[in-house]
């Protein structure tokens, strides 16, 4: 599994990011890049890149993965609501350790925390249908990548501040003039969201390297 032709074939195929932020879309408008539909739609994204870009191992065992995906995340909605409101305690612990603080007290902290729990919320629920998808080869897969990703953090941390960087720096070479609060808000929401699925498919490639055998 070479992630590098995974991240190339995301970056040459944007239309179908698009098409997919539309059928999440929820009312009017386009959702959010960090709103529940937004985060699911970039993880359809990369299930989408996995089996063009698959080694002769596991093409024809990721096949059909993107489009069974929707279905495994309706059918994981209650685990996933069970996971923010196990969150909310983890949020608050993590802001006293991180900021000295406790949840209210500087909304864009709370904003912040609760963006990456939502993203790693449907980021778990990936993996274990991939593991379903898979089959019994997968077996222990979720929790390979996620201990991979854990240990990673400053990683994805640096990527986080790398990214916005580069949007910033695009969005003031473009004509229009400085961004509005909002824009600003979206490029950073955009820009969190691609980090944790550019290291979720750094992750998998890996993990999936590693495997023994794929399945039959």
């Amino acid at each position: 599994m070479d992630v590098r032709a995974t991240l190339a074939w995301m970056r040459e195929n944007g239309e179908i990011l698009r098409g997919f932020m539309a059928e999440e879309a929820i009312g009017d408008g386009d959702p959010p890049p960090a709103s529940d539909p937004g985060i699911r739609a970039h993880l359809r994204f990369l299930a989408a890149a996995l089996e063009p870009t698959a080694d002769d191992r596991w093409a024809g065992t990721l096949a059909g993965f993107a489009d069974a995906l929707p279905g495994h995340f309706a059918e994981g909605q209650e685990l996933y609501d069970r996971h923010l409101q196990q969150g909310e305690g983890a949020m608050a612990l993590e802001t006293h350790l991180q900021w000295g603080s406790r949840p209210g007290i500087d909304p864009s902290v709370d904003i912040a925390q609760e963006r990456r729990i939502r993203i790693f919320g449907w980021m778990r629920l990936f993996l274990f249908a991939l593991e379903e998808h898979i089959g019994p080869a997968a077996d222990g897969l979720a929790d390979r990548v996620v201990a991979w990703f854990d240990a990673r953090q400053r990683e994805l941390g640096r990527m986080v501040v790398a990214l916005d960087l580069q949007a910033q720096g695009a969005a003031r070479q473009a004509p229009g003039g400085p961004l509005g609060p909002d824009e600003v808000d979206a490029l950073g929401q955009a820009v969190l969201v691609q980090a944790y699925v550019r290291q979720l498919a750094t992750g998998l490639c890996e993990v999936l390297d590693e495997a023994d055998t794929p399945a039959e």
